[in-house]
């Protein structure tokens, strides 16, 4: 047992010092067409050594210099680069989003060439990846980049790396850095049943305050949230002293209350991901849109903001299959 504890403590120093190392200066490993040119090297090397002959060991110490350079401008083709994401605004589960992966060059001189950036999982897998071709001494450039989320809920990025084959496609270099962000993944856009078929997750009824557009005046009364600011009727504001708006009959608004069933698992993820549909379906169309989810009863309101708002609480409900 202790053999056994000091083994395992040494490979986790080692995986730490490794991690250490990875960060401040970048790991190298030789590519495909690097194997090939190292065992011609060795190749050259017992050729030289075996017959002394003075031509196999120019020959040697030229591959040796070529491998030298090489691994030194790729360490600094990868000196004093910091990374970071552009994150797409909205993510849903299941669906591609596109942003881009961003690389600042804070040396005064000299370029960096060849560049992939790939956002990294908790484990070895990839979240998305770009490519720059070059980056200016001081200065910035970004490559688009695609994620794609499974699940919804919340969602951690931790590691950034950093990778070039730059310059001779002999040694693969690379940097990670840890840059943590916490994102929100919506639930799958899926299309439920039609109204007609009753089976859609939601109602909808004309607004009585008649808020919103260009219709025929039909009155006044007081402002109320979530009324647009295009609606307000200053004069008569200004006269009574507090905010009043105006009621046109052309455009009387459709009130939707998006309601999920008391259901679990599959079925819940299936019902959260219709009421994402039909939250961004009818705000697209300017409706307002309530929610009932669960013990939640949220009312009927524009904007998106409370989009936003309906969104979040979708993501972040508890339960359903995982």
């Amino acid at each position: 047992m202790r053999a056994g504890s000091a083994w395992a403590a040494l490979r986790a120093r080692w995986a730490a010092q490794n991690a250490l190392w990875e960060r401040e200066r970048g790991l190298v490993r030789p590519t495909r067409e690097g194997g090939w040119y190292l065992a011609v090297l060795a190749g050259v090397l017992v050729a030289a050594v075996n017959t002394g002959n003075n031509l196999l060991y120019v020959v040697l110490a030229m591959l040796m210099a070529i491998m030298i350079v090489s691994n030194l401008l790729a360490e600094w083709n990868l000196r004093s680069l910091r990374l970071r994401r552009r994150l797409p605004p909205e993510l849903f589960a299941g669906a591609a989003a596109s942003g881009a992966l961003c690389v600042e060059n804070h040396r005064r001189w000299g370029r960096s060439f060849a560049l992939q950036i790939i956002d990294l999982d908790g484990g070895s897998g990839e979240l998305a990846r770009a490519v720059v071709p070059s980056v200016e001494p001081g200065g910035e450039a970004e490559a688009p980049a695609t994620w794609r989320f499974p699940q919804r809920g919340p969602a951690g990025l931790r590691r950034l790396r950093v990778e070039s084959r730059f310059p001779f496609g002999l040694l693969r270099r690379w940097r990670t850095f840890d840059v943590h962000e916490e994102v929100l993944v919506y639930p799958t856009l899926r299309r439920g049943l039609s109204p007609e078929r009753g089976g859609a997750p939601f109602g909808a009824r004309p607004d009585p305050q008649g808020r919103g557009g260009d219709g025929d005046l039909v009155g006044l009364r007081e402002y109320s949230p979530g009324d647009p600011l295009r609606d307000l009727h200053w004069l008569t504001s200004a006269r009574v002293g507090r905010p009043v708006v105006v009621i046109r009959e052309a455009l009387r608004r459709v009130e939707v209350i998006v309601r999920v069933p008391p259901v679990e698992g599959e079925a819940l993820e299936r019902a959260l991901s219709e009421a994402a549909m039909e939250i961004v379906r009818h705000t697209a169309e300017g409706h307002a849109v309530g929610l009932e989810l669960g013990a939640e009863r949220r009312p009927a309101r524009v904007g998106e903001r409370w989009r936003r708002a309906l969104l979040d609480a979708l993501a972040r409900f508890p339960g359903g299959a995982r």
